[in-house]
C-alpha cells in the first residue's frame, strides 16, 4: 500500500459532465432509432414471410383439392367408358352378320386343290429355306 500518495496524481477518473450527458444521451437515441429500424425491418420481414406461408398453404389446399376432383373425373370417365363398351358390345352383338362356313366346289375348272396335288401352299420362310425342317 501506498501511503504516501499524491492527491494531484491523476486517478483514472474523469468528471462527468453535462456535455458527456448529452452526448451519452443523443448516442443512446441513435442506438434506439437504429434498432427500432432494425425491428421494423425484421417485422416486415415475418409479416412477409407469414404471408407467403398462407399463400403456400392455400395453394397447397387448391392443389390437394384439384387431385381429388382428377381423381372422381378419372374414376367417372372409368365407368362410363365401362358403360360405353358394354353397350357397344351388346349393339353389335344384336347388328352381327353370321355367315356359314363356305364350301368349296373343287370340281370346277377354276378352284384348285392346295399341296399335296395343287397350289403349294407353304409359310415364305419354309419356301426360302432349301433344307426340310
Amino acid at each position: 500500500m501506498d501511503l504516501m500518495r499524491n492527491p494531484l496524481a491523476p486517478t483514472g477518473l474523469r468528471r462527468y459532465t453535462r456535455r458527456h450527458l448529452r452526448h451519452d444521451r443523443d448516442a443512446a437515441r441513435a442506438e434506439v432509432l437504429r434498432l427500432e429500424g432494425i425491428i421494423r425491418d425484421l417485422d416486415a420481414a415475418a409479416h412477409r414471410r407469414d404471408g407467403r406461408i398462407h399463400e403456400l398453404e392455400a395453394d397447397a389446399v387448391d392443389v390437394s383439392v384439384e387431385r381429388q376432383l382428377r381423381l372422381l373425373a378419372e374414376e367417372k370417365a372409368d365407368e362410363f367408358e365401362a358403360l360405353y363398351l358394354a353397350l357397344k358390345s351388346r349393339v353389335d352383338n344384336e347388328h352381327a352378320i353370321t355367315v356359314p362356313p363356305m364350301r368349296r366346289d373343287l370340281d370346277e375348272e377354276d378352284e384348285q386343290r392346295t399341296e399335296p396335288v395343287g397350289i403349294d401352299v407353304r409359310t415364305l420362310r419354309e419356301a426360302l429355306n432349301p433344307t426340310p425342317a
